[in-house]
């Protein structure tokens, strides 16, 4: 690991008035704390403007034009790479004409060369070269190809696009074979702080934050396992997220993880932050280790309303008489998918009586989870099959004794059944012990950005 700088970007620069929380013995967290203090005031005294900091292409976003505060700080990441050059290459004048291929659906390399006058031989020798080029089979819509001929329209030299961070150039030689190589571009991420407050829905306050639809759904993700978002969401709740934007040539591409966020929630506050350990594993966190994922999704279904809870005397609309509800209906559209409420193996698959189509998934040796009135099973969901949390396992339905598509979920601890919306959930495995000194040293400064939120909320309250 080694120490990069980045800029760390806010709209409201005046608020970087980090407390450090942590143990004053903590060099790490002094010397960033100190340089994110001399940044600041800096900011003040000479009055920089948001385009002072960094000079923004044109096309980028409202959100590349926030100032930016630069400091060091260790981060992982790979280097780039880039292959062994050509050996003899045919020399490419500078004002070469490139043609730019966009793929469309059914496009094939041997489609594309055909339009553009290249002989099938080439496309043979190319598609043959090595295990670079076998990727070429697997072209998809929407993807590049660039192509340089001679006046022959011999190929002299053609680049593949795969994705925005990697390219394969292929340059015919001087003794007319062909050689290869891959390049793969790192882009340049930079941490941005963003809150919101909840006025009528979360998405609302998302949009006047000018935080990207991407961002909020990860949001809803981690921190899903404490929050029903469908249900427990407040007006004036508020929340806080850094998360990074990524640029190639400083044009903003795209936005990346989410680094820190945190959620306040009917007055509980919700923190997580990303940490990856030594042996390379990442997933998300409280500030003291213990992970935000729990053994179980809460909700395993995005649904529009709870049509029917938990309860032990219900009046039944089907059969009309009273009978216990062993566990809860939510109400969605037919064909919504329907996710493994946590990593198990397919006890059962298939149509079970008043369940209609029906899947039952075990998990360990305690728990067991029920999904009724399917419309239709996912691809290769049979029973015995291993699945994953969050994997989609089936579509909503009214098979089975249902008035109206819904999806009937249980949870059933030791064979007994226990209210979904009410279970205490088991949570997954926290940062090993060994690491904790690693965790804390390489999350301290994203926990210490979303200090920018708690010191808005300490200053609203005089």
């Amino acid at each position: 690991m080694k120490i990069q700088d980045i800029d760390f970007k806010s709209d409201r620069p005046e608020l970087v008035r980090l407390r450090n929380t942590a143990p004053k013995s903590s060099r790490f967290q002094s010397k960033i704390l100190l340089k994110l203090a001399i940044v600041s005031a800096a900011v003040v005294l000479l009055g920089f403007s948001a385009s002072s900091w960094h000079p923004v292409a044109k096309g980028a976003d409202s959100t590349s034009k926030l100032p930016r505060l630069h400091y060091a700080l260790e981060l992982p990441g790979k280097v780039v790479r880039i292959e062994p050059e050509f050996k003899n290459p045919v020399a490419i004048p500078g004002d070469a004409d490139w043609k730019i291929i966009t793929i469309k659906s059914g496009d094939t390399l041997a489609s594309i060369f055909d339009s553009a006058g290249i002989p099938a031989t080439t496309t043979h020798a190319i598609a043959s070269l090595n295990k670079q080029t076998k990727s070429l089979a697997f072209i998809l819509p929407g993807q590049k190809i660039h192509l340089l001929q001679d006046d022959q329209n011999n190929l002299r030299s053609m680049k593949y696009i795969p994705d925005i961070t990697k390219t394969l150039s292929i340059q015919r030689n001087e003794d007319q074979t062909f050689s290869s190589k891959i390049t793969h571009y790192r882009l340049q991420a930079f941490p941005v702080f963003r809150e919101g407050v909840i006025e009528s829905s979360l998405f609302e306050a998302a949009a006047k934050g000018n935080i990207a639809e991407s961002v909020i759904m990860d949001l809803a993700y981690i921190f899903g396992w404490d929050i029903d978002f469908s249900l427990d969401i407040r007006r004036g709740d508020r929340f806080g997220v850094v998360y990074n934007e990524l640029y190639k040539d400083n044009v903003k591409i795209s936005d990346g993880r989410i680094l820190a966020a945190e959620f306040v929630n009917n007055g509980k506050v919700y923190k997580a932050v990303y940490y990856i350990d030594p042996q390379g594993n990442g997933d998300y966190f409280n500030e003291v280790g213990k992970s935000m994922r729990k053994a179980f999704l809460r909700s395993p279904v995005d649904f529009t309303r709870i049509s029917s809870r938990f309860n032990k005397k219900r009046w039944h609309p089907v059969l009309s008489k009273w009978r216990s509800h062993q566990g809860v209906d939510y109400a969605a559209a037919r064909g919504t998918p329907v996710k493994a409420a946590g990593d198990g193996r397919i006890k059962f698959r298939g149509t079970k009586g008043g369940f209609g189509r029906a899947i039952f998934i075990q998990h360990g040796g305690r728990y067991t989870t029920v999904y009724g009135h399917l419309n239709s099973y996912a691809r290769g969901i049979r029973r015995g099959k291993e699945v994953e949390q969050g994997q989609i396992i089936g579509y909503v339905g009214s098979s089975g004794l249902a008035t109206g598509p819904h999806l009937h979920y249980e949870f059933r601890v030791n064979g007994v059944h226990r209210n979904p919306l009410t279970v205490s959930l088991p949570e997954a495995k926290p940062v090993h012990p060994s690491f904790q000194k690693h965790f804390k040293e390489n999350t301290q400064v994203y926990l210490s950005m979303l200090q920018l939120m708690d010191n808005t909320l300490a200053e609203n309250a005089f």
